[in-house]
């Protein structure tokens, strides 16, 4: 019987949702491979697949992409601007990613390995009215995906 690759986005939801650095700036609960919940109280995180390609069937590199979605200060609370702590939780989740230990890069029937491309890149997403503006910031990696 034919493996199946492994959802990438659910490899990458997977680690973060296990690294205490992570989880202290946005709850696992918040990290999501689906829609951002309206309302938005807090940080939250969607994972996704914009691209994928490989060698073969067998050695996939999905690329994929990590946004980061606040609400508004009056929202939020604090004294964080929310496009700063957009760009903070991205910046983060960058680095944590790429530099992941090969001990944490197990997912299903395959591991991974992810190479940085680019972000944190920035938006204000006003799709649910110009008063209630969502703070975003996006990072991008290149992860090799080796089938077992």
């Amino acid at each position: 019987m034919t493996a199946f690759t492994p959802f990438a986005p659910g490899a990458i939801r997977d680690f973060l949702i296990n690294n205490a650095e992570f989880t202290a700036l946005v709850p696992a609960v918040n990290i999501s491979t689906r829609d951002i919940p309206d309302p938005l109280i807090g940080p939250f995180v969607t994972l996704s697949a914009p691209s994928n390609y490989g060698e073969d069937p067998m050695l996939r590199r999905p690329m994929i992409q990590c946004d980061v979605w606040v609400p508004k200060l009056e929202i939020l609370g604090g004294d964080t601007d929310p496009e700063e702590l957009a760009w903070n939780i991205a910046d983060v989740a960058a680095r944590l990613v790429a530099k992941a230990p090969s001990s944490q890069r197990r997912f299903r029937n395959c591991s991974w390995k992810a190479a940085w491309i680019d972000g944190p890149i920035t938006d204000v997403d006003t799709e649910r009215g110009p008063e209630n503006p969502l703070f975003r910031a996006l990072v991008r990696w290149d992860v090799k995906m080796v089938v077992r």
